[in-house]
């Protein structure tokens, strides 16, 4: 009896010591330490659906499409408001170069002492207005740094340096036209058989009007290459020489007198500098007596008046000495004329 009332207590202090049926440890050691962690399944209802993975997918890519999509269309947006800006700058830089040549222009033909010196600010003030107005546009519109502006001119000169040879030759010869300074607008010039006033001066050509009132464009590198001569050398008056031609058997010194008298006392001459005559004789078609009177007109633009007022006053003036005749056709050469042939012996009167 005693031996069973110790086995029923012994049974009872392993259950107390086991604990419930139900409680089992999740390693499945019944003497095992510590917590005791309940595993459970997960319930069907709670399960992420199959195309869960592809939709997330698909809306990350449509994202990222939209993102470049707009990042796409904000380039160009801006690009081509960098471009508009460009374009009105440019726009503006040249409407503003040809008011300030035009206000020039009209200084320069009002003020004939200083026509000269507005004639020369245009085609620098075209120069530094347009380079303005490239620097404002790379480097204030499209942000282009210094390194960058270098290596693309670099770049564009050579591309075009192969391309349009002579227009860079024409651009180089204007520029060196515009620092070497051999002439301005104003000057009168004479480059490869043309002669006339300079009206402008650009990248790639020279303007010349002549006597004839003929506008003539030059190549910027044939004026650079070729000889230039230039009569004023930035001066408002220039030397004017106009050939008076008389009979060979006239007293020189009277018709040079009468030549210089003609010359001082034109309106048109410049008396701060010295009248020169010069004469020389010239054997064609007979004996003549050249002429030459170098006087200064006053103003370059005056230079052909200077010229018909000499001839007119002193031919008048030969024509009331008897040097020309009155109906103006050359008079017989007597300078050349054979001697009268000498009496002989047959003519001689007969003597007493």
């Amino acid at each position: 009896m005693c031996s069973r009332s110790r086995l029923v207590l012994g049974l009872l202090v392993g259950l107390l010591l086991l604990g419930p049926p139900g409680d089992a440890w999740a390693g499945g050691s019944p003497s095992a330490a510590g917590p005791r962690v309940r595993v459970e399944a997960p319930s069907p209802q709670e399960a992420p659906p199959p195309d869960t993975a592809a939709a997330g997918e698909a809306r990350t890519a449509e994202g990222a499409a939209d993102a470049t999509l707009r990042e796409v269309g904000e380039t160009a947006r801006s690009f081509g408001l960098r471009a508009l800006g460009a374009v009105l700058v440019l726009v503006l830089t040249f409407f503003l170069i040809k008011g300030v040549a035009f206000v020039l222009e009209g200084l320069a033909e009002r003020n004939a002492e200083r026509r000269l010196l507005y004639k020369r600010l245009v085609p620098i003030v075209r120069v530094l207005l347009w380079g303005v107005a490239l620097y404002v546009v790379l480097r204030g519109i499209f942000d282009v740094d210094a390194q960058g502006l270098f290596a693309a001119a670099a770049a564009i000169g050579v591309a075009v340096g192969f391309a349009a040879q002579d227009l860079l030759k024409n651009i180089f010869g204007g520029l060196v036209i515009l620092f070497d300074q051999s002439f301005q607008v104003g000057d009168k010039i004479q480059v490869g058989g043309t002669y006339g006033e300079v009206t402008s001066i650009g990248l790639r050509s020279t303007r010349i009007v002549t006597p004839d009132d003929n506008l003539v464009t030059v190549p910027n590198a044939q004026v650079a290459d070729d000889q230039v001569s230039n009569a004023n050398a930035g001066e408002l008056h220039c030397q004017v020489g106009t050939d008076l031609y008389l009979p060979g058997d006239v007293d020189e010194g009277r018709a040079k007198k009468i030549a210089y008298q003609a010359a001082v006392s034109s309106p048109y001459v410049y008396l701060e500098k010295p009248v020169v005559v010069l004469v020389k004789d010239e054997f064609d078609e007979g004996h003549l007596v050249h002429l030459r009177v170098k006087a200064y007109v006053i103003d370059t633009r005056y230079e052909a008046l200077l010229a018909s007022d000499v001839t007119e006053r002193a031919r008048r003036a030969y024509r009331a000495e008897g040097m020309l005749p009155p109906d103006g056709r050359r008079p017989p050469d007597r300078s050349l004329a054979a001697p009268p042939p000498r009496p002989t012996s047959a003519a001689r009167p007969p003597t007493e």
